[in-house]
């Protein structure tokens, strides 16, 4: 009986420590107020994971800002003036500078650090910025 039991329960234990490690930094949605992105990333470096684990995040929020401004702007008007298109992009990556941290975690595995993060940014903080560089096209 203990030798059955105790390959399950090993086995149980290493699918739950799994299933916990999905969860880690995961539960960060978009919502109508905000973007939201969350990642991971393995390195055999800590600080390398963390960077490497906020980069991703970092691309996935921005096509998603990209498009929320695409959504606002229709993007025709980008190719009749180069100015303006110039101003929006200024406008995306500064708003991109002001993205908060919400979660970082990160765990050992194997002489491995596995790094989690989650990420965001209010839809108010981006509106803001466009609105001060497109105040800057008009002047």
């Amino acid at each position: 009986m203990k030798k059955t039991l105790i390959p399950i329960f090993i086995l149980m234990l290493l699918s739950s420590c799994s299933f916990m490690e999905k969860h880690i930094c995961s539960n960060y949605e978009s919502d109508k107020d905000t973007f939201r992105s969350s990642a991971n990333a393995l390195s055999a470096d800590a600080q390398f994971a963390k960077d490497k684990a906020l980069m991703i995040a970092k691309q996935n929020i921005t096509e998603a800002v990209d498009i929320y401004i695409l959504d606002k702007f229709n993007h025709q008007t980008f190719l009749a003036d180069p100015e303006f298109e110039n101003k929006l992009n200024a406008a995306r990556k500064t708003a991109l500078k002001d993205i908060t941290v919400v979660c970082s975690r990160t765990i050992t595995k194997k002489d491995m650090y596995k790094a989690f993060v989650a990420i965001e940014i209010t839809k108010e903080s981006i509106d803001i910025e466009l609105q001060n560089k497109l105040k800057e096209v008009t002047q």
